[in-house]
């Protein structure tokens, strides 16, 4: 099984994890303001995150990387963190095999 890359641009994966961070501040901040609005931004928050789990979680699954098993229980234990650092460190974990 060779490496690929992801199936869609990783300025789009940034793209949507930025936008995450965005709609998860503004929903919390609306949310302590008692807006009527903030389930709607939580709510495409979790959406948004969601959807990057899955496409990192996939790219890990079919990609030979170096510990494998260590980053998939490290994107269920500690998603957000492991995301962030997983896709820092792509280019280096598919190089090591």
């Amino acid at each position: 099984m060779e490496n690929q890359d992801f199936r869609i641009s990783k300025k789009t994966i940034w793209f949507l994890i930025f936008g995450n961070l965005l709609l998860t501040f503004l929903g919390a901040v609306a949310k302590i303001q008692h807006w009527q609005f903030s389930e709607i931004l939580l709510t495409l928050a979790m959406l948004l995150f969601f959807t990057v789990w899955v496409i990192v979680l996939s790219d890990i699954a079919k990609n030979k990387i170096y510990n494998k098993t260590f980053w998939l229980f490290s994107v269920f234990i500690f998603p957000f963190i492991a995301l962030f650092i997983y896709l820092f460190r792509r280019d280096n974990l598919l190089n090591k095999n």
